[in-house]
């Protein structure tokens, strides 16, 4: 079947960047919150369905916009099968049609296998897991360098917030165990080298592939270790460590409350590696160093007598990228990509894959304002690189009109010269209707 209509068309048709995970635009890597186990669910014993219907719009810099429409039905949830045994799920299934396209329901149809793992714990200090697990780390909000398996994970984007898209990926295979203790918790997995071929259900195929070659292409051994904030007085710390052949890494989070208003945070991962530049043009794993990447900030609430029952939260951040392209080599690219020359673009889609900063430099700013007006919940994030002064900016806005039916709309700017690093991505500005109907 060539052509067809599209079941349970929801949307409005006008939103945010129809963007794929392959799109060669500069990228927010991975954020929010820490997370030792799976991604997290909604409560044992309840699943919950999903139905998504959005119309998105975006305008590009030398072409004319493009508008398309997308449906999802989204399965999520943890269930208790024994006392000991349980079973987590995170799948979706989704279709879009696109403006300058017909639609194809090979093409443009995808069932996502998200996460879909086995849990047992059958004493209260041990937990395992096994299967498709959405491994997430870092305590940062805007770039994670400590989350090791965000590399070429993402299977939609919906949302330039990284907070938002590290729920949109693929999870890895993987065996992780969990033990906890009154005085630390530490964690601890192996993910294999699955070999998927490309063109199968393992791999990329169409409508049902489960791009285990993107996700498990590698084996990978990993543990973390956190002892009991409660013998820091305020301070959190955790020790990670990642072992890929070639490019071990090592990394740490810290975060500090300083007063009931104010929390200070840093990340930091250092491991064997290219540069991006490097690896882009000519991989070598034999010319590898050792890179760090450093993600510095802290959040300020807003006290109560200020904003009543309100949540008003504001986050600042600096993200140094030591892979990433220096002052010289920035020049350089611009009058590349002034030229035309394929390789700058290279370059940018690496970064892109990897979902780390493509400059050494970044700045990244978030306000959050939960309850701002009746139940709506704002956000304003922007990203900025000071070296060429490009970056982009997305308001949100999220709208409850019932219990089980939210509204959310979005809107972005993209802003730099087009020689710059936002700037050459191609897109100005676009916005997004969706609306979520939760079973």
């Amino acid at each position: 079947m060539k052509h067809a209509s599209l079941p349970l068309y929801l949307a409005a048709s006008l939103c945010s960047p129809a963007l794929q995970a392959e799109d060669l635009v500069p990228d927010l890597p991975d954020s929010a919150q820490d997370s030792l186990s799976p991604a997290a669910a909604p409560p044992l014993g309840r699943f919950s369905l999903e139905l998504k219907g959005q119309g998105i719009a975006d305008w590009r810099k030398h072409d004319s916009g493009v508008a398309s429409g997308r449906v999802s039905a989204r399965l999520t949830g943890a269930q208790e099968l024994t006392e000991a045994l349980g079973i987590e799920v995170d799948t979706r299934l989704r279709s879009q049609v696109n403006s300058r396209e017909s639609y194809q329901i090979e093409q443009d149809s995808r069932l996502d296998v998200q996460s879909l793992a086995f849990t047992w714990s059958a004493i209260p200090s041990w937990r395992w897991i096994a299967g498709r697990t959405n491994i997430r780390n870092g305590v940062a909000s805007g770039f994670n360098p400590t989350d090791w398996f965000k590399e070429n994970s993402q299977v939609i984007i919906e949302s330039l917030d990284t907070a938002d898209r590290r729920e949109d990926r693929l999870g890895v295979v993987a065996i992780e165990g969990v033990w906890l203790t009154a005085q630390s918790i530490l964690s601890f997995g192996y993910r294999p080298d699955l070999h998927a071929k490309p063109q199968t259900a393992a791999g990329n195929a169409e409508v049902v592939g489960l791009g285990l070659d993107r996700t498990n292409n590698q084996d990978a051994l990993f543990v973390k270790y956190a002892p009991s904030p409660a013998s820091w007085d305020n301070v959190s710390l955790t020790l990670s460590s990642l072992y890929l052949r070639d490019r071990p890494g090592l990394g740490a989070e810290l975060s500090m409350a300083m007063s009931d208003n104010v929390v200070l945070y840093s990340e930091w991962f250092g491991q064997q590696r290219q540069s991006l530049a490097d690896e882009a043009m000519t991989p070598d794993r034999d010319n590898q160093r050792w890179y760090n990447q450093l993600a510095l900030g802290g959040t300020w609430s807003a006290p109560e007598v200020m904003v009543n029952d309100e949540d008003l939260a504001l986050s600042l951040e600096y993200h140094f990228n030591e892979a990433g392209l220096k002052q010289h080599q920035l020049d350089a690219w611009s009058k590349a990509i002034r030229s035309g020359n394929p390789q700058a673009g290279s370059i940018a889609a690496l970064a892109n894959v990897k979902q780390e900063p493509l400059a050494t430099h970044q700045a990244f700013t978030r306000l959050a304002w939960n309850d701002f007006w009746a139940d709506n919940d704002l956000s304003l994030i922007t990203t900025v690189t000071p070296m060429d002064g490009s970056g982009f900016t997305q308001l949100a806005l999220s709208i409850p009109a019932t219990t089980e039916l939210r509204l959310d709309l979005k809107g972005y700017h993209y802003f730099g010269a087009t020689d710059t690093l936002y700037g050459s991505s191609g897109y100005k500005d676009g916005v997004m209707i969706s609306f979520i109907y939760t079973l």
